[in-house]
């Protein structure tokens, strides 16, 4: 009994020296590059390149090679300020740069010959993408929580991406267009996409969709349907062995800080799937306690009756679903 104690302990301090090795591999980073150059357009080396996460404090610090070329790289997604400094010049800051995942910013800086206590601020924010040529979309949080989801899954940001369309919201019923629309990509089957949620592959191991391809899919689980009520709408077990859920799990866009989709030009990092890569990345804590709470409500009254409902002198499918949700985050170590 003695010795199996022993190995238990042994057994959770290896697990827990192994946590921060895999928390890091499941990050979703980006970078940030550029050159600096003087007033006459000649390259700078030895200049000091800090970039600062403005919710976290997180500072990384760089220097220009010979050629005034800088890279910031391993920066996990956010808002941050970069600073270049070198001795005989104005500190130049340029304090609104965003770095997403997957992505460099590129950032270049022109110094002036000044005193070294001098600051030169500029607020403008780079968005053309100097670095690769991918073809795609990076959404912000600000962006989804301000954009109304039909079926308030994630799939339907991805449309916004050139070469993306999406299924129509399936079926009629009570609980019709609630659930992950399957994802078409410059002409590949909807089983040719790929998705990863902080960096881990999220592929559907079933059949490759997005959505579970039936009715009402949001709400049935894991691997069978039982049977239609009057309205079409499929009814499930709650069990985990006989549900259906094929669909890909759904966060609320609430708790989402990034969504990524690529459609083509992307590298071989990205090359497992020949659609659309797909990458969310949830919210994470900052310095600051934060936090919201929410409630959609969904009734019968300001549900519109399908014409074939109609048609045919049927009722209108009920609807009464009233979804609420909160979350909440602040640094687990300041700074």
């Amino acid at each position: 009994m003695k010795f199996l104690k022993i190995s238990g302990v042994a057994a959770l301090a290896i697990i827990v020296s192994l946590l921060p090795l895999a928390t890091a591999a499941q990050q979703t980073l980006g970078s940030i590059n550029g050159t600096v150059t003087d007033s006459t357009g000649g390259v700078l080396q030895n200049v000091t390149v800090k970039a600062r996460n403005t919710a976290t404090n997180l500072t990384v610090t760089a220097e220009t090679k010979n050629d005034g070329s800088f890279s910031v790289v391993d920066l996990p997604i956010g808002n941050y300020e970069v600073s270049f400094s070198k001795d005989a010049f104005k500190e130049e800051i340029h304090s609104s740069i965003i770095v997403q995942g997957n992505r460099a910013s590129t950032v270049n800086a022109q110094l002036q010959p000044g005193a070294v206590n001098t600051e030169v601020r500029v607020s403008a924010t780079p968005l053309l993408n100097q670095t690769d040529t991918t073809n795609g979309y990076t959404l912000s949080q600000e962006v989804i929580q301000n954009i109304p989801l039909g079926t308030g899954s994630f799939t339907q940001l991805a449309i916004l991406s050139p070469g993306v369309n999406a299924d129509l919201l399936n079926s009629s019923g009570t609980s019709g267009g609630f659930g992950n629309q399957n994802i078409f990509a410059n002409g590949q089957r909807s089983t040719s996409n790929s998705f990863q949620f902080n960096g881990v592959n999220a592929n559907n191991i079933f059949n490759g969709n997005s959505s579970s391809s039936v009715p009402a899919n949001r709400f049935v689980l894991n691997t069978g349907e039982s049977f239609n009520n009057q309205n079409g709408d499929i009814q499930t077990n709650t069990s985990v062995y006989d549900a259906i859920g094929q669909g890909l799990p759904t966060p609320p866009k609430e708790t989402i800080q990034e969504l990524q989709v690529n459609t083509s030009m992307y590298d071989a990092s990205q090359g497992a799937h020949a659609g659309a890569q797909i990458e969310l990345t949830t919210m994470s804590g900052t310095n600051n306690f934060h936090g919201q709470a929410w409630e959609y409500h969904q009734t019968t009254g300001w549900n519109a009756s399908p014409w074939f409902y109609n048609f045919n002198g049927l009722k209108r499918p009920d609807l009464h679903r009233n979804v609420f949700g909160g979350e909440y985050g602040g640094p687990i170590i300041k700074n």
